[in-house]
């Protein structure tokens, strides 16, 4: 069951990391200021709603799940609402893990593997290739628990 977490904290945190805003930042958006949302520990503290949303839809999506797999819920009636600085769910606090997961390997494990390929930008070698990143969909594949290979056959 250890393993089963473990993975799954690599995964969400890999794919929850690793989105990028593809637009030109503004002005006020490259100064820190404090954001209007609370208890945010991995992402910045500076992230703006614009930046969150779809962070947090691609998380949704990699998992197929909805805002309140992680987020207590706090009222049904007459719609949902969600106590989003909470951290009282074990899915958030494993999804904060497996986000730091991915990140080291997207900004770590991925420049090693790159370098031994042999493409050193730095020394004049190779470009390095673009589009490799590991994120929730990576492993998650738009389910809770990833599916786990079956087992090797036995040997004859």
């Amino acid at each position: 069951m250890n393993a089963k977490y473990t993975i799954l904290a690599t995964v969400l945190f890999l794919g929850c990391t690793t989105l990028q805003d593809s637009t030109t930042p503004s002005a006020a958006a490259t100064t820190v200021q404090p954001s209007e949302f609370k208890n945010l520990k991995v992402l910045p503290p500076a992230t703006t709603r614009d930046q969150l949303i779809p962070i947090m839809k691609q998380f949704a999506s990699g998992l197929g799940v909805k805002c309140n797999h992680c987020h207590v819920v706090t009222a049904t009636e007459p719609k949902e609402e969600l106590d989003f600085a909470s951290d009282a769910k074990e899915e958030k606090r494993v999804a904060r893990v497996m986000m730091q997961m991915t990140h080291q390997i997207n900004h770590e494990w991925l420049e090693r593997v790159e370098a031994a390929e042999g493409h050193h930008p730095e020394t004049g070698g190779e470009e390095k290739s673009e589009g490799h990143a590991v994120m929730c969909w990576t492993c998650h594949r738009g389910k809770t628990e990833p599916e786990m290979p079956p087992p090797p056959a036995p040997a004859r």
